[in-house]
């Protein structure tokens, strides 16, 4: 299989079907960043203002102010990174797949297929991760014939981690289609 170092996409605006890692833990980002110390702060002015200012009050929010800024950056910067990565991209030059980044030219493909695995996530627990898989030459990747005995696709060819993202397996068959007709493109489903 010809795999070429791509360190990023083509030009997405003319790609047929592009997947981006969406940012997903905003709400609890700004909680922490801005409405936790804001709490705090309410609750320290409103003690100086009522005449009793607890010194634990001014402590705690200070102390959690100093904590906060560093850790709140922290947060943003490495959102910031992952927000908007693109993990896949078909244009018609082939497929870009993200993790590592590469391109794989048509030629060098036979077949996508999605399918989940069981992996753990951040905090141990067991979840359906979705992938996807480049099938590469020589390998029967059809539907009909290969669906009984799919054990692991990933023997198949490149696979690309999707990071829980949807993927829009019509659309994505809708692009592939318009620069190479009659590629399989489905779904194995879950995979133990």
């Amino acid at each position: 299989m010809v795999v070429q170092d791509s360190p990023k996409p083509g030009n997405l605006a003319t790609a047929g079907y592009v997947l981006r890692r969406r940012e997903r833990f905003w709400l609890g980002a700004i909680i922490f960043v801005y409405a936790f110390p804001g709490s705090l702060l309410t609750l320290v002015t409103f003690g100086y203002l009522h005449g009793y200012p607890s010194v634990a009050e001014v402590i705690y929010f200070g102390l959690f102010f100093l904590l906060a800024v560093p850790c709140g950056f922290w947060m943003w910067q490495e959102r910031a990174v992952v927000a908007g990565q693109v993990l896949l991209a078909v244009d018609e030059g082939g497929i870009y797949l993200a993790d590592p980044p590469r391109r794989i030219p048509w030629s060098e493909v036979t077949g996508l297929v999605a399918f989940r695995i069981v992996a753990e996530d951040d905090s141990g627990d067991l979840v359906w991760r979705p992938r996807l898989v480049v099938v590469r030459p020589g390998e029967d990747c059809l539907p009909g014939a290969v669906a009984p005995r799919v054990s692991s696709p990933d023997q198949w060819g490149a696979v690309v981690d999707l990071h829980n993202e949807k993927l829009r397996l019509r659309q994505l068959a809708a692009a592939v289609h318009a620069y190479a007709p009659g590629l399989p493109v489905w779904d194995a489903g879950k995979i133990k």
